[in-house]
């Protein structure tokens, strides 16, 4: 057996010292006071220029990094926003998060973002779901996160209710709770499947099918709820397929068993989102008969599918105003913050982008 000798390296008190610098080491480096580097910290527009600069320099030299739990106490609130999303597999709460950080950013503010691992595909599927979404609402409120944006699947209003007197700004964006005692920010789902039975009815189709899973959260619920009505509207019949997941494979395994009742009448194929009418196309796509669009159309309902150029097909799809939402919930974090404020519920209309999948290009 060989032995290796592991060399032991003796730390200089003085290294060891400055490898971890506080505010008093920052003023005797800088040769001033320590009230004037907490002017240079918190109210730089308090100092000379020169003074700023002498206390900037010694910062930089020292690697001094201030610690926030000193204004969180007095505060009894920190600086930073939290932000709570499902799982980031889906692009509305990756939008979601980006409208949320750069609107933070903005004003001066930062924001900690934390997956809280729920997956609507894998709840579809069966699969157990170990939702972090009330641990990661203790979390920020453990550390007197100055607000925190609750992107979610279902309803939050019991972590809510365990931390609302640590953490006052919360804005919920994704799910309806009536008379909620916070801000929300939704999107118009009910307006997503009316969109989609519009669209295709202004084509003459006047028979569909809808795929999707069962009515497990609550976005779902509220397209079927606007297709239905649409639907009845415009005399468009529709048959609704249920779906086993939000996947490609999904829609490819729902339109596999549909191919027999296909041909003759024009038809719609409506997906709740767009990974399962890509599933859809790539069936369709190897059928000797069926051509896309002038036999079947196909509409996905969430914007994931994005044509990046090399696409067989560019797909017709409704856009979910993702980046908005997250904008809107900061805005209304601030608002929250404010002595007075009544809560508002803010609800952001959708698109369509319209593709080769409902329409021929001329």
């Amino acid at each position: 057996m060989k032995t290796h000798t592991v060399g032991v390296q003796v730390l200089d008190p003085k290294a060891t010292k400055r490898a971890n610098p506080n505010i008093n080491a920052v003023a005797r480096e800088a040769g001033v006071s320590v009230g004037t580097v907490s002017n240079a910290l918190n109210n730089p527009e308090r100092l000379a220029a020169d003074t700023l600069q002498r206390v900037q320099d010694a910062i930089e030299r020292l690697g001094y990094i201030r610690s926030s739990a000193g204004r969180t106490l007095i505060r009894n609130s920190s600086e930073g926003l939290g932000l709570i999303a499902p799982d980031l597999v889906n692009i509305l709460f990756v939008e979601i998060a980006r409208g949320a950080q750069l609107t933070a950013s903005a004003r001066g503010q930062y924001l900690m973002m934390a997956n809280s691992l729920f997956n609507a595909h894998e709840l579809a599927a069966g699969t157990a779901q170990h939702d972090l979404q009330d641990e990661f609402l203790e979390h920020f409120a453990e550390a007197r996160t100055g607000g925190v944006l609750v992107a979610s699947m279902r309803d939050p209003s019991a972590g809510i209710a365990r931390i609302r007197n640590h953490v006052r700004p919360i804005v919920v964006i994704n799910y309806d709770v009536p008379d909620a005692d916070w801000c929300t920010v939704l999107m118009d789902n009910e307006q997503v499947g009316t969109a989609a039975i519009e669209h295709i009815a202004s084509l003459g189709i006047r028979r569909a099918y809808f795929l999707s899973i069962p009515d497990i959260v609550q976005p779902v619920v509220e397209r079927r709820r606007g297709l239905r009505a649409a639907a009845a509207a415009l005399s468009v019949s529709v048959t609704e397929i249920e779906v086993s997941g939000l996947m490609a494979s999904d829609g490819a395994a729902a339109l596999s068993a549909l191919l027999p009742e296909l041909g003759g009448e024009r038809v719609a194929i409506l997906c709740v989102n767009d990974k399962t009418a890509i599933g859809a196309l790539q069936v369709l796509r190897e059928h000797p008969r069926l051509r896309i669009p002038e036999d079947v159309a196909v509409v996905g309902m969430d914007g994931d599918h994005r044509n990046d150029g090399n696409d067989w097909m560019s797909l017709t799809s409704i856009v979910l105003p993702g980046y908005q939402m997250g904008a809107e919930g900061v805005r209304l974090l601030d608002a929250e913050a404010q002595a007075g404020h009544a809560h508002e519920r803010v609800v952001l209309p959708i698109s369509i982008r319209v593709g080769a999948s409902t329409v021929r290009p001329s």
